[in-house]
């Protein structure tokens, strides 16, 4: 299932598309229209599009909150004051959301151990609903953000749902050191909960190491949790297709680094079904039901998609969410009604499919 809409500002990839469809020819010059005739694009026999500069405002769709949020990141990414890690590796471009989510989500977070691996234990300060009592969530983190990152995506889940959330702190990302975390602690809460009354989620490279988990526990002949959450990423190698150009530029302000691929901090052939779980069918068909949350301004967003086909393939029970204007991880500022939006999707998805 596609949600969300694009907006009368149309994306680059919308603008590629339609140049390549009214063009018989390749390798040439192709005319825009008549009110930007100054401007050509080119392009090459293998379909590659060469745009010249060009002027692409916020997008008419989104909430005056999300559109000053995007300011927000647009400056202070620039800004080393705000991007230069501190001395507990964390930055305080991420520090101001995890502020505005203490005043606004109060909850209580347990610094301990499951299973041997170090965790945050977050649940609301009143305690969990009756009807969450059995039930879990394990939350992966984003990136190497641990000291900033770790309860951004469960804070408000914990406090809104009134969900016990288990943050967990896999230091190396690399393959299989945190598979392995992530299934010890799934192996010690399988104690306690029914697996299908566990549920797991993640964001970015969290989001990517949910699919690889999924994939680990298979191998490891371990029961499938009740549901997951693979949020701005995919079940592939990392970022790919169109929007890891248009969504660098959109969502980040800035062009792409180099050439989509797998982060080498995370390990593996790309190709690897344990790296990459969408390119296969037979690992996918086993997952449980998967929701999926990306943003038209994200440079995940073709990935995200492609995983969501693939899983739709397999024959699993999957659901995408496209939020316009949306960019990477968008939802970890709670000041936007798309943000509270994502946090009513994620509780009401957990809630539909875990069990009781």
């Amino acid at each position: 299932m596609l949600m969300g809409s694009f907006g009368r500002y149309t994306p680059l990839v919308l603008i590629c598309a339609a140049v390549l469809a009214a063009s018989p020819a390749l390798a040439q010059d192709v005319a825009a229209p008549s009110d930007h005739a100054a401007r050509q694009i080119t392009v090459d026999p293998d379909g590659t599009l060469h745009i010249p500069a060009q002027t692409i405002p916020m997008s008419s769709l989104v909430s005056p909150e999300l559109k000053a949020s995007l300011q927000r990141y647009y400056r202070e990414s620039r800004d080393p004051k705000f991007t230069t890690p501190r001395a507990d590796g964390s930055t305080l471009i991420h520090q101001e959301d995890a502020d505005v989510q203490d005043k606004v989500f109060p909850v209580r977070k347990d610094d301990t151990k499951v299973g041997g691996v170090h965790v945050l234990v977050i649940s609301p300060k009143g305690g969990v609903s009756t009807k969450n009592m059995n039930r879990v969530l394990i939350w992966l983190h984003n990136a190497d953000c641990w000291a900033g990152c770790a309860s951004l995506g469960a804070q408000p889940i914990a406090y809104l749902g009134r969900f016990k959330v288990v943050a967990v702190d896999y230091q190396d990302p690399a393959f299989p050191n945190a598979v392995s975390q992530v299934a010890d602690v799934y192996k010690a809460l399988l104690k306690t909960y029914k697996r299908q009354n566990i549920g797991l989620y993640g964001c970015s490279r969290g989001g990517l190491l949910v699919s690889r988990s999924l994939a680990w526990f298979q191998k490891q002949k371990l029961p499938t949790p009740g549901a997951a959450g693979i949020l701005c990423a995919s079940a592939g190698p990392g970022a790919e297709g169109d929007s890891y150009y248009t969504g660098s530029e959109l969502g980040n302000g800035s062009v792409p680094k180099g050439p989509p691929g797998l982060d080498p901090k995370l390990g593996l052939d790309p190709n690897d079904p344990m790296g990459a779980p969408e390119h296969s069918p037979e690992i996918l068909a086993k997952f449980p039901p998967t929701l999926m949350i990306t943003g038209t301004r994200g440079l995940e967003m073709s990935s995200a998609v492609y995983t969501h086909e693939a899983l739709d393939r397999a024959g699993v029970n999957s659901e995408l969410h496209v939020f316009e204007g949306g960019r990477h991880s968008f939802w970890f500022d709670s000041t936007t009604p798309e943000s509270r939006q994502v946090y009513d999707i994620i509780i009401r998805y957990f809630d539909r499919h875990l069990g009781h």
